[in-house]
């Protein structure tokens, strides 16, 4: 069957329509505009005709007209292609490896083996078979060395997690333990030296919960016990109320100390040195001399020095002074590792005297808190005391 094509004739109505019936041309969808005709004709037929009038193809119908597309679009094809191709390519490239373990010396085996194998950063991914494979060939040729591994595909990036193998002569009941949630979080970094990871990335753990445990078992027995060390990282959060005056004072120390000493008889002072008058300290005291025999006393009086502000403030500036103040105290309690993640305001009320902020934080934080491991093993319930 003839592909068939819309075309645009320039030419009078009667002289090609006489052409047409006379050779037998068959055509359908005839529309007249203004000096010119539309219609659909076999190519075939097109062919013919297109020598005796002024003839222009508008579209392709059928086979022809994906061959006329792909031939019109040819670079644009080869390009889709190609951008296929390379996404596929780098889709099943290894772009990352992640080792959970602080020890160097373990980070640098694994990465040999694994490079051993095949598994390097910019080749090609394993299968679920070949991995495992590996996996295994790597704990048996590292048997002094590790106790449990697992290598886990994520994207483009293999995360390792693994347990150290400790040596019998270096356990002892005495440092058996397993590592807990402190507090409620979402898993996001598992960092372990030793001890076996009882929760994975993105798990919701609960204050309590086994994080690392210090229980290595194998076919549903115990077979050692270890003393947990590694770092859990989690998401975690907190909720952080403040209240600032439209009028407050703001107290900053000088850091200057000053050293006074004196006699005190029959509740007199009589300075003997460190004399210092200001109204800007705090002082503490205390006794250096005290005996039953004598008529006085010495007294140590520490003044430290303090410089203030007052602050009168519209509501603005007091609902950014919340802000500032309630990320101030998030980022007190964190430590070098530990970050703010985002924070959202929940509330914001202010009267005639002052603002009120409720301020919602999401926090990276390291929840792991070790503890000894009991005879009975881990326990089923661990208190946390605040």
């Amino acid at each position: 069957m003839n592909d068939i094509i819309r075309i645009k004739v320039l030419d009078e109505y009667e002289t090609f329509i006489d052409y047409f019936v006379y050779h037998g041309i068959y055509f359908k969808n005839l529309i007249k505009n203004n000096n010119s005709y539309t219609l659909n004709i076999s190519y075939k037929d097109y062919k013919s005709i297109s020598r005796r009038y002024k003839t222009t193809i508008i579209y392709y119908y059928g086979r022809r007209g994906l061959i006329e597309y792909i031939k019109h679009n040819k670079y644009m094809l080869i390009s889709f292609l190609i951008s296929l191709i390379m996404l596929n390519n780098l889709s099943n490239t290894v772009f990352d490896i992640r080792i959970n373990t602080d020890d160097n010396e373990i980070k640098k085996i694994i990465l040999n083996s694994l490079k051993d194998n095949g598994i390097s950063l910019y080749k090609k991914k394993k299968s679920f078979d070949e991995i495992y494979l590996i996996k295994e060939k790597i704990l048996k040729n590292n048997r002094d060395s590790l106790e449990w591994l697992e290598i886990n595909e994520k994207g483009c990036i293999y995360e390792i997690n693994l347990t150290k193998r400790v040596k019998e002569s270096l356990e002892s009941s005495d440092n058996v333990s397993s590592i807990y949630a402190k507090k409620d979080g979402l898993i996001k970094h598992i960092s372990i030296s030793s001890g076996v990871a009882k929760v994975e990335i993105n798990d919701y753990v609960k204050k309590g919960d086994v994080l690392i445990s210090g229980n290595v078992i194998k076919d549903d027995e115990l077979v050692k016990q270890v003393k947990s060390d590694g770092k859990v990282f989690a998401e975690v959060w907190y909720i952080v109320k403040v209240n600032i005056p439209f009028n407050y004072i703001e107290y900053t120390k000088t850091g200057n100390v000053i050293n006074r000493y004196y006699l005190d008889i029959n509740g007199k002072e009589f300075t003997l040195i460190g004399k210092y008058d200001s109204s800007n300290t705090i002082s503490s005291k205390k006794t250096i001399v005290d005996k039953p025999y004598l008529f006085f006393k010495v007294i140590q009086e520490i003044k430290t020095e303090y410089e203030y502000k007052e602050y009168n403030i519209d509501e603005n500036e007091a609902y950014i002074e919340a802000l500032r103040r309630s990320e101030k105290h998030i980022r007190n309690r964190l430590g070098d590792d530990e970050y703010i993640i985002s924070k959202k305001v929940l509330k914001k009320v202010s009267n005639s005297s002052k603002m009120y902020v409720e301020v919602f934080f999401k926090v990276y934080e390291n929840i792991g808190l070790t503890s000894n491991i009991d005879e009975k093993g881990e326990k089923d319930e661990f208190t946390i005391s605040n």
